[in-house]
């Protein structure tokens, strides 16, 4: 099963491939390649630099929405197709079968194996959450997965909108065309 899979070390759940999202941000650079601090503060950096928005799933009709704020042309009615019940269909034809859910332990021994991963996603999930309370756009969520005690300091929390009233939501969307 998979704790015994995690807690003995098979190959298959011990693989270096679970470091795999931070080099597709940090790009080409062999360090990029090697877990550590380097290739997360590049993937970081590339994060803010050079992507209009970087989304997470579990909160995917809000990426739609801003997508489609952001990039009309392309995204126009973007939430309502993603919506259709003929497309939900197509969502739900694959199913895990005994699906069973780690240990504590073994939980534990994955977040330190994929930490710099983790640690990424976490400063994504800040960052998307910043862009929502930008735009007014209140979270969807019922309750935030929770963040392993022992990993990295609790994320910042995203409820209400910002009033900003220096800067109007259109001139900060110049800015990042500009880009």
């Amino acid at each position: 099963d998979i704790n015994v899979c995690i807690l003995e070390n098979y190959p298959e759940c011990s693989n270096p491939r679970l470091f795999y999202i931070i080099p597709y941000f940090c790009g080409q650079h062999p360090r990029c390649r090697e877990p550590g601090e380097w290739a997360l503060e590049r993937a970081k950096l590339n994060v803010n630099e050079n992507f209009l928005l970087v989304g997470i799933l579990e909160e995917l009709e809000d990426v739609l929405l801003l997508l489609e704020r952001f990039l009309p042309h392309y995204f126009k009615d973007v939430l309502s197709i993603y919506k259709n019940p003929e497309h939900r269909k197509l969502g739900n034809l694959t199913v895990t079968v005994k699906k069973t859910v780690p240990s504590p332990e073994a939980i534990q021994i994955l977040y330190q194996r994929m930490r710099y991963e983790y640690e990424f996603y976490y400063y994504v999930k800040e960052q998307f959450h910043l862009l929502k309370r930008k735009f007014g756009l209140k979270s969807h969520i019922r309750k935030p997965s929770p963040r392993p005690e022992f990993f990295i300091p609790s994320p910042l929390e995203t409820e209400e909108p910002i009033n900003d009233e220096e800067e109007d939501d259109e001139k900060w969307l110049e800015d990042i065309y500009k880009r």
